[in-house]
């Protein structure tokens, strides 16, 4: 449980870095930031239900087959 905490933290963090790296562009792309900044609440989401104990909860809301190192994810 403590490395999928772990990993979570890590990706929130990779997400929060995208996020604030597109928002810093000259014309930032709206539709990549708002779905950035759902996939970084769906971590912190996630993050906060293991925190909590719920780790059947958070397994149950976990996206099947989602990829975070999905396009949404890549650089430019």
């Amino acid at each position: 449980m403590k490395q999928l905490l772990k990993a979570l933290r890590a990706r929130h963090s990779i997400v929060a870095a995208k996020i604030d790296e597109e928002q810093r562009r000259p014309q930032p792309d709206s539709i990549r930031v708002r779905a950035l900044k759902k996939i970084r609440l769906h971590l912190k989401e996630q993050i906060t239900l293991l925190e909590r104990g719920d780790a059947t909860k958070a397994a149950a809301t976990r996206p099947r087959g989602s990829s975070f190192g999905g396009p949404i994810l890549a650089g430019r």
